[in-house]
């Protein structure tokens, strides 16, 4: 399988699990291998994704590298057994979390992010899609020999060998199957979604793992971003402004939507239930009914829009490319705060009263946020 940049590491200058100018030296699985350096200056890390969980931040990014900010102020990096770029956390409760990187890799945390340990990685990936798809061509074997003038099976079968050819191929290349976004229902139902059309699922914590099949995507676009919903619904979001959805949890998938024609990168719901996409060239998408339909919000710059979230007092903050990002109080007239510095914003949150966490390519900035706003065009 072809190595791709995952829209995350192109937009931080990095390969695709790797930063530059290693991968000409360093093997992949050594990666897997090799715990995270302690940095002395990691806050300085270009960094990727970001949570506020019981009044600290739980931040992730190159290297293998997970910063934890307690209340207070103080920082502290965690102990992580894999040095390659993490993409996204998220923790279902105090103690219970889940890191997605690439390489395939899936980490777990059951003491608030100190410590972690490998559940998944690109070659038990690689295992996992085989088995299921040399089951699907058992299958459809079977089935064609029953009725051999079926025309569909016979085509269905053929792309079901062509799927496992390509699947063995991919997987003498090494771990690879970037993982880009992970969401948990419960510390012990979750999923996790990635390049190629990658999505898996877990009922028992992460310590096994299956393939989600049944989405409308043949062309195995890159999935960017999951998001479980309250009444069991799942949504999955990704390349070419696809979005795919779900009502009992990833066993039946509609077909897919296409809300844009540009990539989308993050889903986000509001406290009112209320649903955002947000995605390449300011895309900016909301739903009042579940992700059942959608409408555009116009915003007032068209860059490209990673991240972001609903702070205490009901505003929104969302995350963008080139230093920039969009205010509203309402949710649906933005006003625009550009950085000293032009790189890209990937997340922003609420880090206590009165103060946000910015992160992205340049690192972690702690912002006041009557400064923010005292800075708005």
């Amino acid at each position: 399988m072809p190595y791709v940049r995952s829209a995350l590491a192109l937009l931080l200058g990095l390969n695709i699990g790797l930063l530059s100018g290693q991968a000409a030296t360093v093997p992949l699985v050594d990666r897997l291998a090799r715990p995270s350096p302690v940095s002395g200056s990691i806050a300085d890390s270009a960094f990727t994704d970001i949570q506020a969980r019981d009044g600290r931040l739980l931040i992730v990014g190159e290297g293998g590298r997970v910063l934890l900010r307690a209340a207070d102020g103080s920082q502290v990096q965690a102990d992580v057994p894999v040095d390659l770029l993490l993409t996204a956390v998220h923790f279902v409760d105090a103690q219970h979390g889940w890191v997605v990187g690439h390489d395939g890799v899936v980490l777990h945390s059951a003491d608030g992010g100190h410590t972690w340990s490998r559940q998944l990685d690109g070659v038990s990936i690689n295992r996992i899609m085989q088995s299921w798809a040399e089951s699907e061509v058992a299958r459809l074997e079977a089935a064609q020999a029953a009725d051999p003038d079926d025309e569909a099976l016979a085509e269905a079968l053929d792309s079901a060998i062509f799927a496992l050819d390509d699947i063995r191929s991919g997987g003498e290349a090494g771990p690879s199957h970037p993982l880009l976004d992970v969401w948990f229902r419960s510390d012990r139902e979750g999923w996790v979604v990635g390049a190629y059309g990658t999505i898996l699922h877990t009922r028992d914590g992460g310590s096994s793992w299956a393939l989600v099949p049944g989405l409308d995507n043949p062309e195995r676009l890159h999935l960017n971003a999951v998001l479980g919903l309250a009444d069991g619904s799942l949504l999955v979001a990704g390349e070419g402004g696809r979005l795919y959805r779900s009502e009992d949890s990833g066993g039946h998938w509609q077909p897919a939507s296409q809300l844009a024609d540009a990539s989308l990168y993050h889903l986000l719901q509001l406290r009112d239930g209320r649903l955002l996409a947000l995605g390449f060239g300011g895309v900016l998408l909301s739903s009042l009914d579940q992700g059942r339909s959608w409408e555009a919000l116009e915003v007032p710059v068209r860059v490209s829009l990673y991240g972001g979230s609903q702070l205490a007092d009901g505003s929104l903050l969302l995350a963008g490319h080139g230093g920039v990002l969009l205010y509203s109080r309402d949710g649906r007239a933005f006003r625009v705060w550009r950085g000293e510095r032009r790189g890209a914003w990937m997340g922003a949150v609420e880090a206590d009263a009165g103060t946000v966490a910015l992160i992205g390519s340049h690192g972690l900035r702690i912002l006041p946020l009557d400064e923010l706003e005292g800075q708005l065009q």
